[in-house]
């Protein structure tokens, strides 16, 4: 398939290696802040078997304050310069259509938005033929930890609204071959909510959209096992390999060496391959 005038096939499961560029991850407390760490981590994640690089320019913790689009733009600018085309799937996670218009601009090949896309970014990805990461979020991050009992039922309630995204997007004749759909895990939801995402995992596969699930290092697994983010590898492996025998599509994670790992050897255990 065409992403951005580049011919991509992309394998299920499939690794999204997270590069946060920002001071404030939750993940990596700002590791990748600088441009010349970033590039090396990519390059690591690429070896370690990402299939697509996640990199996103604005924290999205939850109780966090936005950047400008300006700010971001500024930050991707060196980073998309230096990163080949043609080599491997480069996702931009960002939410405001100034920045995601530079980064199709700029070559890359996903826009992944935590708000579930807009007619502008549907426009966008038809223009560039682009694919697209529709992730689901209540309220903006700053607030939307206070969003937890906005649901009547949450599996129902974000299949509703993916349901309409995808009426929205299907005006602008988009692939749902180049569409993932994200229920948002830790985004406006507690710890039963989510664990009741996962383990409902396979109902927000909707039409012919895939399947991308974030749950790596994230604070629902200290609910369950006392640690800090970075001590959640296990928890995340559990979550990953779960997911892969619900037919998860693509997996957004921090620990690509070892995601990749478990993956490989539950498959052949489990004769998948």
């Amino acid at each position: 398939m065409i992403f951005n005038k580049n011919n991509f096939s992309i394998s299920s499961p499939s690794i999204m290696g997270i590069c946060n560029v920002t001071k404030n991850s939750f993940s990596d407390g700002g590791k990748n802040y600088k441009t010349t760490n970033a590039l090396k981590s990519i390059k690591q994640m690429l070896k370690d078997g990402a299939q697509i690089i996640d990199i996103g320019a604005e924290s999205a913790r939850p109780g966090s304050d936005p950047i400008s689009y300006q700010e971001e733009i500024k930050k991707l600018t060196p980073i998309l310069k230096q990163l080949p085309k043609d080599q491997f799937f480069i996702s931009i996670d960002s939410s405001k259509i100034e920045t995601q218009e530079f980064a199709l601009q700029a070559g890359a090949h996903i826009i992944n938005d935590i708000f579930g896309g807009s007619n502008d970014l549907f426009y966008l990805t038809k223009k560039f033929r682009s694919g697209l990461a529709l992730m689901h979020t209540p309220a903006v991050p700053k607030i939307m930890q206070t969003k937890t009992n906005s649901y009547k039922n949450v599996v129902k309630d974000i299949q509703n609204y993916f349901r309409s995204q995808i009426r929205k997007l299907d005006r602008y004749s988009i692939s749902h071959k180049k569409v993932w759909l994200d229920p948002g895990i830790g985004f406006g939801k507690n710890f039963d909510q989510n664990l009741l995402i996962i383990q409902n995992i396979k109902k927000f596969r909707l039409k012919n959209c895939g399947l991308l699930l974030g749950s790596s290092r994230k604070s629902w697994i200290n609910k369950i096992n006392k640690s800090n983010a970075d001590q959640r590898i296990g928890g995340s492996l559990a979550s990953a390999l779960y997911n892969v025998s619900q037919g998860v599509d693509i997996l957004r994670v921090h620990d690509v060496f070892e995601t990749r790992q478990a993956v490989e050897v539950y498959k052949r255990i489990a004769c998948l391959q």
